[in-house]
């Protein structure tokens, strides 16, 4: 599992990394070309609208007196040949009132419409803007300019043009980028994914000698362990011969050859859950039968520590049916009651219960009242050769693989092991597990 998911951690992280890269530079990119076409918009208007102000201000005006202008320009006796206006472009003088004085020809005036007047005093006064109107099914888009005049009297000059096609473009082109970064990112991705696995073959090749080298080991320690163990036991048979010393060291011997002995049993039960030959059994069976069955198991274990095994599998006659390997769930059960027992003080209490959760899971919760785990611990509980306390893990003969291996089983059966604990006043540990009907 370490390898696939650092492969997959690495794909994810240069996946992230050139998607952000190319975002911004697309983002770049669309910005650039939005705020060329936008000058370039604003180019055209200003010069056409410089042009209507030249000719707005040279022409000759009879009256002296500025009511007397206000009447003549509003009469139409002065006005205006707009030959320098393109055939998308208009313009009017007005007021801020919306008193036009002249304007362009009204066929594409939209500045002589109501609704787009208010559009345009929703604005506020800002100098250009952009505006769209739906004429049918059909928006345009237009780009308003708004120019002072320098006359009291009719203070402004507003010139539009229509840019439905710039603005089509630019949504074209936005809508491109997001599908070249899109494929891009995709084909990244996938060369990423790739890389990765080249760049990580080195470590699988090491792993893979390690799985081999520790199963091997594990494999070849066993007979030499199995002869020590042997030798030892014909020894106790005449322990009373020897010295208390001798006999001292005998004990000492016996402890750390079983001791090797469930050392080198865990290494190859990991060893061999690494493997990806390794093909689990599956199987129909009852969650509940296997707690009862490690109950029975576990209670003389829990009579020699003075700690009572309380086994609560409550009162529904429906079983909790599970699909697996029942010998590796019963594994997972030694190993937590195991550990419940031996961590609890005598006079404690071990409690193995079974709950059924609303999402198709079940619940596995063994309980215990014993010391407790840090909250700097928890998050390395499950990690290999990981102890809490290493003189109190040797002391009670732990290999810091129990957890380890708890967990990779309950992985492989789609589930999850959650631990809440306090120090001083116990742990539990609860196995989620999903049920069959």
């Amino acid at each position: 599992m370490m390898i696939p998911n650092t492969r997959r951690q690495l794909t994810i992280f240069y996946s992230t990394m050139i998607g952000l890269i190319l975002l911004i530079m697309a983002g770049s990119f669309y910005w650039v070309l939005t705020d060329v076409m936008h000058r370039d918009e604003r180019h055209n208007l200003e010069s056409a609208g410089q042009k209507a102000l030249d000719e707005w201000l040279s022409k000759p005006v009879q009256a002296q007196d500025a009511e007397e202008i206000r009447e003549q320009r509003q009469a139409g006796t002065r006005r205006m040949e707009w030959e320098y206006l393109q055939s998308d472009q208009f313009a009017v003088i007005t007021d801020p009132s919306w008193t036009i004085f002249v304007h362009s020809p009204e066929r594409n005036n939209l500045l002589l419409q109501p609704s787009f007047q208010q559009q345009l005093d929703a604005q506020g006064s800002k100098s250009y803007v952009h505006l769209s109107n739906s004429p049918g099914k059909n928006q345009a888009d237009y780009a308003i300019l708004r120019l002072m005049t320098g006359d009291e009297a009719h203070p402004v000059l507003l010139i539009g043009e229509e840019v439905s096609k710039q603005e089509h473009l630019l949504k074209e082109m936005r809508l491109l980028l997001i599908g070249i970064t899109l494929l891009l990112l995709a084909v990244t991705t996938i060369i990423g994914y790739i890389l990765a696995g080249r760049a990580i073959l080195p470590l699988n090749l090491a792993f893979i000698r390690q799985q081999k080298f520790t199963a091997y080991a594990s494999h070849e320690l066993r007979t030499p362990l199995s002869v020590l163990q042997l030798s030892v036991d014909i020894l106790e048979e005449e322990q009373h011969k020897l010295s208390p010393v001798h006999r001292t060291v005998l004990q000492d011997m016996k402890e750390e050859i079983e001791r090797m002995t469930r050392l080198t049993g865990q290494l190859l039960t990991l060893a061999r859950n690494d493997s990806p030959l390794q093909h689990m059994r599956r199987e129909v069976f009852d969650l509940q039968d296997r707690l009862s069955f490690a109950a029975a198991r576990m209670q003389l274990m829990a009579l020699e520590k003075n700690v009572k095994l309380e086994l609560n599998t409550g009162k529904t006659e429906e079983g909790f049916t599970c699909i697996g390997d029942s010998e590796q769930i019963d594994q997972v059960l030694y190993i937590l009651l195991d550990n419940a027992i031996k961590y609890s003080a005598e006079g404690g209490t071990v409690t193995l219960g079974i709950t059924r959760n609303d999402n198709g899971t079940v619940n596995v919760i063994i309980q215990d009242t014993g010391c407790g785990i840090s909250e700097e611990d928890l998050p390395h509980l499950f990690e290999r050769f990981y102890r809490v306390d290493q003189a109190r893990t040797r002391e009670h003969g732990g290999t810091g693989l129990g957890l380890a291996i708890a967990y990779e089983i309950v992985s492989r059966h789609d589930g999850r092991i959650v631990v809440t604990s306090t120090l001083h006043q116990g742990s539990t540990f609860t196995v989620i597990l999903p049920e069959t009907k």
